[in-house]
């Protein structure tokens, strides 16, 4: 008995549509794993930058919290001599000589220590900035 040519050709159409519609489903798989492989990537590289960020804030935090407090003690210093060489005073214009030296001596350490500051918060900036770049670069490639 002699098959059908009509059903051979929709079996074999129905064949042929199977394996495009299997082929179509791995290669969505496949691209959907290599998306989130990707997604993956890119957010652990995220999570990088920001472990690095808050790792060079605290170090620039650390740096302004050491040098605040160096900054107090110089000034306490210079109060302390101030107050030291006050109690000596003989004659009324030494007041006035030893006030003038002392306002100097702080007003000079205020500045220098305002630009110390702002040095290191730039610094940090810089750094920060770089970090956060080269992460970026490193998660997108």
């Amino acid at each position: 008995m002699a098959k059908n040519p009509t059903r051979e050709f929709a079996e074999e159409a129905t064949e042929s549509a199977r394996q495009a519609g299997l082929h179509g489903m791995d290669w969505m798989r496949g691209l959907a794993e290599q998306i989130l492989h990707l997604s993956k990537a890119a957010f652990e590289g995220y999570l990088t930058t920001a472990h690095k960020t808050a790792e060079n804030i605290d170090r620039q935090t650390s740096e302004l919290r050491e040098r605040s407090i160096s900054l107090a003690a110089e000034a306490l210093a210079n109060t302390f001599d101030f107050a030291n060489r006050i109690v000596r005073v003989k004659k009324p214009q030494e007041v006035v000589e030893l006030q003038s030296e002392f306002l100097s001596r702080q007003a000079q350490a205020l500045a220098d220590q305002a630009k110390e500051l702002g040095q290191i918060m730039v610094q940090g900036a810089n750094a920060a900035t770089r970090s956060s770049a080269e992460q970026m670069r490193t998660a997108a490639e």
